[in-house]
């Protein structure tokens, strides 16, 4: 009986312990590009983690990379997206699905263009967002979002 119970006590340690650590990889990473007129992109990676990931050398990985384009005034104006899916076995890795996304907040601004693609271990997406005063272009941002795996899992 003392054996069962130091047992399950071992195991809820070591599940608590997991959960910890998934937790703790599991944080975004974020950086922030300024432009000269005073907005700003807020680039976001997540990582979509699962137990799996963490006790294989081989498996599936996802990631979502987003930037946030800030007007001068803090204001969000766009938000573009890619999130891939990416395979690892410790010797290669390759992206097996990308998708974007888009979301404008502020009806001055267009997205126009949007692409995403897959290459070996490399998701991209490549987008065009214009802001527009009276039916005139007035700005243009092309921002392009990868995302890369290596044979471990890791992604960039």
């Amino acid at each position: 009986m003392k054996r069962l119970i130091s047992a399950l006590i071992v195991i809820i340690f070591t599940l608590s312990c997991s959960a910890c650590f998934v937790n703790a990889l599991a944080q975004d990473q974020i950086y922030t590009e300024i432009y000269e007129d005073g907005s700003y992109d807020i680039i976001t990676t997540t990582s979509h983690f699962t137990i799996s990931n963490l006790l294989n050398t081989k498996g599936t990985s996802s990631k979502t990379k987003t930037n946030e384009h800030h007007n001068a005034d803090g204001s969000i104006a766009w938000k573009a997206s890619i999130t891939a899916t990416f395979s690892y076995n410790g010797t290669t890795a390759s992206c097996t699905d990308v998708t974007k996304s888009t979301v404008i907040y502020n009806s001055a601004w267009k997205c126009t263009a949007a692409s995403c693609s897959k290459s070996g271990a490399t998701a991209t997406g490549n987008f065009t967002f214009k802001r527009y005063v009276l039916l005139v272009p007035v700005q243009t941002i092309n921002k392009t979002l990868t995302l890369t795996c290596d044979k471990n899992g890791n992604i960039t």
